[in-house]
């Protein structure tokens, strides 16, 4: 858990999945396991990036406790960066390609251990199978 900032601009080069939770959301619970096995599965090719919006700092330390991963996982208390990315619903999740550009924006929780890490994400998630998805072009 982390209270600084972190540059997306470091993981240049991979693909990045940024994803914005809350320790109350229930299907967010569920879904960081699942990113953690995508990103070991992924082995280094995908990197998750875990925003906790407009949670405590206890709770959310709480909660790694009993769920660990092994991504950074991001403070936004007063959600300015949920706003930022225009961030409505949890769970959400933004794909960006190894030049950091959107690629597919998740807007529910999605079952990621059936996403394979060696497709390209974009075609891993079918738009039709993750409900409340925005494809964002490409």
């Amino acid at each position: 858990m982390a209270g600084a900032n972190i540059a997306l601009e470091a993981a240049r080069g991979h693909i990045v999945l940024v994803h914005f939770f809350a320790t109350w959301c229930e299907p967010c619970r569920e879904e960081l396991p699942a990113l953690n096995r995508l990103a070991a599965r992924a082995d280094g090719g995908v990197k998750v990036l875990a925003i906790a919006v407009a949670d405590a700092d206890r709770s959310v330390q709480r909660f790694l406790e009993s769920v660990p991963v092994d991504f950074p996982v991001l403070l936004d208390r007063d959600r300015t960066v949920a706003k930022a990315w225009q961030v409505a619903t949890l769970p959400t999740s933004f794909v960006l390609d190894a030049a950091l550009r959107p690629r597919l924006v998740v807007e529910s929780d999605y079952a990621w251990d059936s996403v394979d890490p060696a497709k390209p994400i974009g075609s891993s998630v079918a738009p039709d199978k993750a409900a409340g998805n925005r494809n964002s072009g490409g």
